[in-house]
């Protein structure tokens, strides 16, 4: 699903951002598409998401015995 948002970059940026795009034959969104999915991430699960994992092994919770 596709989700239309706004953002506010410098006209420097903008300008960088418009070079990028054309020379990879892309529009502004593609460019910026790429951009984020080609940035390395710190966590690779996304925020607000269950691991799989963790769906199918849950971890044990230490309680009283």
């Amino acid at each position: 699903m596709k989700r239309r948002i706004n953002l506010s970059i410098g006209s420097d940026t903008l300008e960088r951002l418009d070079q990028l795009a054309f020379e990879k034959h892309k529009n502004r969104s593609q460019a910026v598409t790429d951009l984020v999915w080609d940035a390395k991430v710190q966590y690779s699960q996304i925020r607000g998401q269950t691991n799989v994992d963790e769906l199918l092994n849950p971890p044990k919770k230490h309680g009283k015995k």
